[in-house]
């Protein structure tokens, strides 16, 4: 599988009269359009048990209008929602809207009963306890079951329909996971790390660290740390080795990235903090005096607004939801208060409950001082109207023009004021504190880069693709073992910096260009 630049979000999402239209080939927003004839959601059974919503199994698993237990118990709530954290390439999400698969951004909610739909593109879904499963090209997946027990645990259920995804299990004590192909049950231990594919009739199952246990027919099989279980008609085999995929190298980036970042900051203390891998890295929080502390994003300046840019979708019995195209857009639109720092600018302080797909409360206007906040017109867009049959259930709900840091010519990536961590990859590209001061200052900061396999940490200069997904990366391609960085025209140079995302962010300040921005940040942090 070969993708050209999976880095960050690249958000155009375009509405016509007939519906909607996503585009933009390096888009973190991008979707299918729906077909009425899709044989894939032909070909599933919606069963509802009496105690749950209906569970989404493939047909052939089960005879049609046959209960099927999607693992769901009497008392058990079906408000969870879980994270859509990072989209790359085209996808898309059947939100139960009625109109079938729809296009999809990072920040969407996932509830129960949704499908997830990956063409040439991959996706992570965040779980509360920060556990993740990824998915890559070409898969199916859904969600018969996102539960919360009475007894508090968090029980999940994913079904593989096709394709490749990963588990990785994090602070898991106490919560099920649960994966399906079939017939066969997956049931994943916590703190396990693991890989499954689906495929003509053919299950493979490998655990990198852990174990899981897999029911298949009438045996039950327990696969372990470095064992590859495969699965097809009646053949059961273990093997003590596990062969090597094109998205392992993607897989173990993310796992490093939230393993660097997503240490809870005091300031964020207790409930619900999936999400706080992407604060901790496109932010910070600053100490403002008699206003207390409060977290911003790194890249904006004083006339950036959190609600300037975003979607509504729809969620049939819930209402419109908020989706941020921020790459650290969940947990301050889901909890917390949004308010105006005079000298600051806008800033969340985090508090509160946690608000699921009614994520419309938190504005609190302008901080007046140690006095407290006083509340003026909201920002955010008025929630629309329930769309007509038919029409779509995504609205976009722009009041400012869209900004984006992105890589505006082979080799140069350029930093923007007020794009607030829009376009910019998760953990590759370095600290960016630094960065941030330098664009408050002048407007815009650029760094030299390079496209870079996740397996191997360099691309050819021919820039030509490779097998797996791409990054961005800091400096010039790895040169005889060492790497060598070279400086565009005006670029700049870098002292330090890694081809591993994962590794030291000691940097020197890119070269900057622009007019004074006015930037928000003073480069204070309490963190």
């Amino acid at each position: 599988m070969k993708i050209r630049f999976g880095y960050g979000m690249f958000l155009t999402i375009a509405f016509s009269l007939a519906g909607v239209v996503a585009a933009g080939a390096q888009s973190g927003a991008a979707g299918e359009q729906s077909n009425p004839l899709d044989v894939e959601s032909a070909s599933t059974a919606h069963v509802a048990t009496a105690d749950a919503p209906a569970a989404t199994v493939p047909a052939a698993s089960a005879p049609v209008g046959a209960p099927i237990d999607n693992g769901a118990r009497p008392g058990d709530s079906h408000v969870r929602i879980v994270r859509l954290s990072d989209v790359k390439g085209t996808l898309s999400l059947d939100r139960k809207t009625g109109n079938g698969f729809e296009a999809t951004m990072s920040n969407m909610p996932i509830i129960e009963g949704e499908k997830l739909r990956t063409a040439e593109g991959y996706a992570e879904i965040e779980f509360e306890d920060n556990s993740t499963l990824r998915v890559a090209p070409h898969s199916l997946v859904e969600f018969p079951l996102l539960a919360l027990r009475s007894s508090g645990a968090k029980a999940s259920t994913i079904q593989v329909v096709r394709g490749m995804v990963y588990v990785n299990l994090q602070s898991t004590k106490g919560n099920e996971f649960v994966l399906r192909a079939g017939d066969q049950t997956v049931t994943v231990s916590p703190s396990t790390h693991m890989r499954m594919t689906v495929d003509n009739g053919q299950t493979v199952v490998s655990v990198f660290n852990g174990n899981v246990e897999v029911v298949h027919g009438s045996a039950t099989t327990m696969v372990t740390k470095k064992e590859t279980l495969t699965l097809g008609g009646d053949q059961v085999v273990v093997a003590k080795k596990i062969e090597e995929e094109p998205y392992d190298a993607w897989d173990k980036d993310a796992n490093d990235y939230h393993a660097r970042y997503s240490q809870a900051n005091a300031m964020v203390a207790g409930g619900s903090t999936y999400g706080l891998s992407d604060l901790n890295y496109y932010g910070n929080f600053i100490n403002g005096g008699a206003f207390g502390s409060f977290w911003q994003p790194y890249l904006i300046g004083a006339g950036w607004s959190p609600y300037g840019n975003g979607l509504w979708a729809l969620y049939p019995g819930a209402g419109y939801s908020w989706v941020s195209p921020y790459p650290w857009g969940w947990l301050p639109y889901h909890s917390g208060t949004w308010s105006f720092f005079p000298g600051y600018g806008w800033g969340w302080q985090p508090g509160g409950t946690f608000n699921g797909l009614n994520n419309v409360a938190g504005v609190a206007g302008f901080a007046g001082g140690p006095v407290g906040p006083s509340v003026h017109s909201p920002l955010r867009a008025a929630t629309p109207q329930a769309p007509t049959v038919g029409g779509s259930s995504l609205v976009l709900a722009n009041s400012t023009p869209m900004v984006m840091s992105k890589e505006e010519r082979p080799g140069n990536f350029v930093f923007q004021q007020n794009s607030a961590g829009l376009g910019v990859p998760r953990g590759s590209l370095g600290s960016l504190n630094k960065i941030s001061n330098q664009v408050g200052q002048r407007g815009s900061a650029s760094m030299p880069v390079y496209a870079a396999s996740f397996s191997s940490g360099m691309m050819p200069s021919s820039r030509g693709a490779v097998s797996g997904p791409v990054t961005l990366r800091a400096g010039a391609p790895m040169q005889g073992g060492n790497p060598g960085f070279a400086s565009p025209s005006g670029a700049g140079s870098f002292g330090g910096a890694s081809a591993s995302p994962a590794a030291s962010h000691s940097m020197a300040a890119p070269s900057a260009s622009g007019s004074a921005g006015g930037g928000a940040h003073g480069g204070s942090s309490s963190k």
